[in-house]
């Protein structure tokens, strides 16, 4: 298009602009920005001398965190250019590429007392600092001894002085933070938010998931947990292949992802941490994420992962496995304009997240994986006439499933050569002369050659698999305490058999029954009468809540409010209504002898159950 047929934008108040662009960063992203530019910058210093060191400086008798790398320095018109929004020096300037604007912009909100940028290129040393005074972001201006002012100031003899090779290039960043006596190795971000002592390899952990060949990344003493000494990072697959985890695969899904299953069993020296914490600088939870261009992005750990763990079809064990799953470099997403998210290109740009694969990772578990999450899992009883009653229920509302989901039958491929039950055709029965002849099949008890289990659950909403909870830690896990069920999209329906109503209704009915002779007998079928009409309060309310799907004034969130655990929590709630049906059920049990108790005067009659 020819430049003369549009005027091009203007920016009409500048300070505004930058401010704004500043403050509305993510705070957060600055160890990532400087991480990242640090890295790009390393990996262009020859062999053997490709370095990224983090380490202590003392600023005013306060210790103060610095980024220092080898590769390409800047000269003093370089290291000013570098100073200005979206300004990149020696870098590919692109929508999705890593250019000019992000340190700057995600560092200075936690560093307005100053960031200071020095650069070592052919033995010379130069430095700017870039701050906020008086409610402006820029460079600072420095009185030299001559009187005069300037932005950026030659160092090089005092950087040999403090001990810089000044034969190499390299460039440092010092960060200042906000306040004087901030220690900014500790506290980068004045508290706020409040970091623990393994924060830095714990963020740098949970977001490179590689290095560029040949970079090492070292934290020196100050900037890791285990004290003195100088710690080398190691990102998550090459800890891996360290022998880190006892077990690791990767599996290749459709569209070129791939997934990484990870398993971290407990520490036998601490078996509240995983195995991996034996020697590591940084945490040790087991996460989920997404993988784009050796970045993670959505990361979860803890208790976020542990409550979406079972869509992924990792219904326990959340604790001890980890799952990433990484996108080809031609995916159609891109990075937000802050780099913290990933966003679809297409429709309406939402966030890429996790969740998202959740079906696709548990197709892909390995059986390994499949077998330590069964054996992790809690003994059950069988649920399954509750389970064929909830089924006839949403058969009569008619309920359809929304979304597809996958089932266990008709995804076996089957051999199409000669199988079991058949055998070759004579010719003249079907078969072509020439061709590979044809079978017939013969054997009634086996399937035709070429035929798979029909699904009989196709376009049916199926009754949710249930699985009781019983202990505090897996309640907990499941973030179920004061909550009596949470449901999965995937059809788990996860109960809390430690809920209060089914305490209240078994002392309900045992007070009913409380003259029987088999006292124990009594109170253990009093136990089940109220675990089991609580499992089906909940599963008819998640039931109704699915038909629900059906009524067009009922949109998405709707449905999904019906479903959350408070309003599951509401159903369990409601046992009086389960008090007569349970009473019947037990008083197959118990029979009663009936008495008149005239001393009463009441003219009622009192039940006195014996045992049967």
């Amino acid at each position: 298009m020819d430049s003369s047929t549009i005027t091009p934008i203007q920016i009409d108040d500048t300070d505004f602009l930058v401010a704004t662009t500043i403050e509305r960063c993510p705070r957060t992203m600055m160890i990532r920005e400087l991480t990242k530019n640090a890295l790009e910058a390393a990996s262009q210093a020859k062999d053997g001398n490709r370095q990224v060191v983090f380490r202590v400086i003392d600023f005013g008798g306060t210790p103060k965190l610095a980024i220092w790398n080898t590769g390409p320095g800047m000269d003093a018109s370089e290291l000013y250019r570098m100073c200005d929004l979206a300004a990149s020096i020696r870098k590919e300037k692109g929508l999705d590429a890593n250019f000019g604007m992000g340190a700057k912009v995600a560092s200075l909100p936690s560093n307005k007392l100053g960031m200071i940028y020095r650069s070592c290129k052919a033995g010379e040393v130069n430095e700017v600092i870039l701050c906020q005074r008086e409610g402006r972001y820029g460079r600072l201006r420095r009185r030299l001894d001559n009187g005069e002012f300037a932005e950026v100031v030659n160092v090089t003899d005092l950087a040999g002085e403090d001990g810089y090779n000044l034969d190499e290039d390299w460039t440092e960043v010092r960060l200042l933070g906000n306040q004087d006596e901030q220690e900014t190795a500790r506290d980068p971000y004045n508290g706020d938010p409040a970091l623990d002592a393994q924060w830095l390899a714990t963020y740098l952990y949970h977001r490179f998931y590689r290095l560029p060949d040949g970079v090492r990344v070292v934290l020196q003493a100050g900037t890791h947990k285990l004290g003195d000494g100088t710690r080398v990072f190691e990102p998550l697959p090459r800890r891996a292949a360290m022998g880190a985890f006892e077990r690791s695969e990767t599996v290749e899904a459709p569209g070129g992802i791939k997934i990484h299953y990870y398993y971290d069993p407990p520490y036998e020296k601490s078996p509240s941490h995983n195995r991996s914490i034996s020697g590591a600088i940084q945490s040790a939870l087991s996460l989920v994420g997404v993988v784009y261009k050796d970045e993670l992005y959505d990361v979860k750990t803890g208790r976020a992962w542990a409550i979406n763990a079972p869509l992924f079809g990792i219904s326990f064990g959340s604790k001890h496995i980890s799952v990433h799953i990484e996108l080809p470099d031609n995916a159609s997403v891109l990075p937000e304009g802050y780099r913290q998210f990933l966003r679809y290109r297409s429709g309406e740009q939402e966030t890429v997240q996790a969740v998202h694969f959740g079906d696709l990772v548990a197709q892909h578990r390995p059986q390994w994986l499949i077998e330590i999450i069964r054996s992790l899992a809690p003994e059950s009883t069988s649920n399954d006439e509750i389970r064929d009653e909830l089924q006839k229920l949403l058969d009569e509302l008619r309920v359809r499933r929304v979304l597809p989901r996958a089932t266990p039958t008709g995804v076996r491929l089957v051999d199409a050569s000669s199988g079991a039950g058949a055998q070759a055709a004579r010719e003249g029965e079907g078969s072509v002369s020439g061709s590979k002849p044809r079978t017939k099949h013969v054997d009634l008890n086996l399937a035709p050659q070429g035929a798979k289990a029909a699904d009989l659950w196709k376009d049916r909403e199926r009754a949710p698999d249930i699985v009781l909870l019983r202990s505090a830690e897996e309640i907990d896990e499941k973030q179920l305490r004061s909550r009596a069920g949470r449901y999965y999209e995937n059809g788990q329906l996860f109960l809390n058999m430690l809920y209060p109503s089914i305490a209240e209704m078994r002392e309900t009915l045992e007070a009913s029954y409380a003259t029987v002779v088999d006292v124990d007998g009594m109170r253990e079928a009093a136990m089940q009468q109220a675990e089991k009409s609580m499992i089906l309060r909940v599963g008819r309310a998640v039931v109704f809540a699915l038909a629900k799907q059906l009524n067009k004034e009922w949109d998405a969130d709707a449905v999904k409010h019906a479903l959350a655990p408070e309003s599951l929590s509401l159903a369990a709630d409601d046992y009086y209504d389960s008090l007569q049906p349970a009473r019947r059920s037990m008083g197959r049990l118990f029979r009663p002898n009936r008495q008149s108790d005239e001393s009463e005067g009441s003219g009622d009659e009192e039940l006195e159950l014996v045992n049967e």
